[in-house]
Parts: C-alpha cells; sequence; structure tokens
C-alpha cells in the first residue's frame, strides 16, 4: 500500500508541473493595484535580490503594505525582521506584536518562532514550557520543523514531561515530511535504544535520509557506525569518507575524528598537516578533547608546514552546525 501510495504521487507530480513563478512586471502591477499576494511575493523578491537588486527598504515597504492587507505572511516576516535586526525597544516591541498577531491568527511559522521567542529568552525570560506550548501549535499546524522539535522536547522532557511515545510519533510525522533533524532523532533513538528498541539497521536507514540532506550529524554517525564495523563493508575507508563529510561542515565532533585519523592513518594516508588543520579546528569550536592530540601533532610539523596548515585553517573554517537551526529565514 505504501509502495501504490509513493508511485500515485510521483505520477501526480509528474502529470502536474509546477506552475511559473509570476513576472516582475506581473508582480509591481499586482502590488500596485492593492493585491497583498503580490505585494508579500515582491517583498520577497526585494529581500532575497531574486530577479531584482537586493533592496531592504523596499522589501520592508511592501510587507508593511501586505500586513496592513491583513497577509499573515508578511505579518509573520515583518516580526521576524524586527527581531532580527532591530536595536531600538519600541522596534523590538513592534517586532513581537507583528509576530504574536501572526501566530494568534494561525500561521505556522509565527507560531514557531514564538515558541524561539520563549526558548531562547528573547526580550524576556525564557519560559519552556511557554516554548513547548508554541511548538507544539506549529505542529499541529503542520510545520515539520515544529514536528521535530515539538517531538524532540517531549524525548528530552524540555518543558513538558517525558513521553517517549508521543516523541516518536512527532518525530515521525516531521520525519516523513522530510524534516531532517527529525529523521536525525530518529535514528540516533533507534541507534542508542533511548525512546525506542535498539536497531541499529533502522538507525541507519534515518540517518542515510537525514545525510541524503547534507546534515553533518547524521554524516558523522554514519561514519562512527563504519569505524566500529556496525555496517558491513567499507570499514575505516568509508568512515572517513562521511566523517569529512561533516567537518567541512564545521561539525566539532567530525573535525576531532577526521583530525585523530590523519594523525594515526585510519582509513587515511597518515599526515601531520592534515591533523593539525582538523584538530586546530575542533579545538577552535571547543572540542574537549582536541587539545591533546594537537599538542602531540604540532611539534612534528616543520615552519613551513605550519604555515601552509594555518592557511588551509583560514580556509576550511565553518561555523558549527546547530540543532534545528538553518540558514533559511524561519518566517
Amino acid at each position: 500500500m505504501a509502495g501504490m501510495r509513493l508511485a500515485l504521487a510521483f505520477l501526480l507530480a509528474a502529470a502536474a508541473p509546477a506552475a511559473e513563478p509570476p513576472s516582475l512586471e506581473a508582480l509591481l502591477a499586482g502590488a500596485a493595484g492593492g493585491d497583498s499576494e503580490a505585494q508579500y511575493q515582491l517583498a520577497q523578491r526585494y529581500a532575497q535580490g531574486a530577479g531584482v537588486k537586493t533592496d531592504q527598504t523596499a522589501a520592508n515597504d511592501w510587507f508593511v503594505k501586505a500586513a496592513q492587507q491583513g497577509h499573515l505572511g508578511a505579518t509573520a516576516k515583518l516580526g521576524c525582521r524586527l527581531l532580527e535586526w532591530g536595536t531600538k525597544p519600541e522596534e523590538r516591541a513592534l517586532g513581537h506584536s507583528f509576530l504574536e498577531r501572526a501566530a494568534d491568527a494561525g500561521h505556522p511559522a509565527a507560531q514557531f518562532q514564538r515558541g524561539v521567542v520563549y526558548d531562547e529568552g528573547v526580550d524576556r525570560r525564557a519560559d519552556p514550557k511557554a516554548a513547548f506550548r508554541w511548538y507544539e501549535r506549529s505542529a499541529r499546524s503542520g510545520l515539520a520543523r515544529g514536528q521535530a522539535l515539538t517531538g524532540f522536547c517531549l524525548w528530552k522532557g524540555l518543558g513538558v514531561k517525558k513521553d517517549g511515545a508521543k516523541a516518536r510519533r512527532w518525530l515521525k510525522a516531521g520525519a516523513d515530511a522530510g524534516q531532517a533533524h527529525a529523521q536525525f532523532l530518529l535514528g540516533v533513538m533507534a541507534e542508542e535504544g533511548d525512546g525506542a528498541p535498539r536497531d541499529l539497521a533502522r538507525a541507519l536507514e534515518w540517518y542515510r535520509l537525514a545525510a541524503s540532506q547534507d546534515l553533518p550529524m547524521a554524516q558523522f554517525r554514519i561514519g562512527r557506525m563504519y569505524g566500529r564495523g556496525q555496517i558491513r563493508g567499507g570499514g575505516l575507508p568509508e568512515s572517513f569518507v562521511w566523517l569529512r563529510k561533516a567537518a567541512e561542515q564545521g561539525y566539532p565532533d567530525a573535525q576531532y575524528a577526521v583530525g585523530l585519523a590523519f594523525q594515526h592513518g585510519r582509513g587515511v594516508p597518515a599526515s601531520a598537516v592534515e591533523a593539525y588543520v582538523w584538530l586546530f579546528l575542533a579545538e577552535e569550536a571547543g572540542h574537549a578533547d582536541a587539545a591533546e592530540p594537537l599538542s602531540q601533532v604540532a611539534p612534528r610539523l616543520t615552519p613551513d608546514e605550519l604555515e601552509a596548515a594555518r592557511g588551509l585553517v583560514s580556509g576550511r573554517r565553518r561555523p558549527a552546525p546547530v540543532m534545528f537551526k538553518d540558514a533559511r529565514d524561519p518566517c
């Protein structure tokens, strides 16, 4: 039955290609004529520099016009933008007001961001219980990221009593919608037998789904499973391939593991320069165990090698990835 549903979904998608986005001229005409959706889409174009020169002032103007007509997406966007960039108390108060208005009206991303406000204590005392309530509202509104974070809170007991069964249901809902963090967390549950029966094969399936979306935490876990001999075939060389993928995205645990691999020649030819680079990056990112092997590798480098290694460090430095964070505008 699942296979039939998948095939049907594929056929429907193939039979109904996505419509062409409206032209800039059409958006300008619609926006000038008072169409709130055209105003919102035009604001998005200016904000992202999509087909036009980036102009945040013009973006704000069109978001305001759309929000004044009750467009929830524009209302949520204004709230997010004011909280991201606003420095004056009145700007931040207005940002919270816009976000609350959109969230109360049922905008899923605004509901999620209300959770973030309480979770991180943005302009107020942190309140894990209120954060969970808003995350759950976004989950019930169908937001996959909200479903993932709701499941995570239930799994770890953050703002709500622990409930492994409910956690799995919400994570499964997010994972089925393609949310990479939900897929990863289901893998962790299965690998560690925490909140779910221990099942390494199932864990690997979830990790691969998340890794196919370039989630470094999942890539690291696959590499570690190969390194531990928990996956047939590949061994240490295949382990190194996956660890390096995660390390190149700034994941400290992977940077540390890659550094050790180069230090000891595990799955890759030994290289003191490469070992120094990855261990330095791991220590810089706060990995507690990286300092000792780094102190062993550094004295082995010649002055020229040390200079080359420092140049590589500069080119490979990336911000450490954080769960549930991504580069996209949340609203």
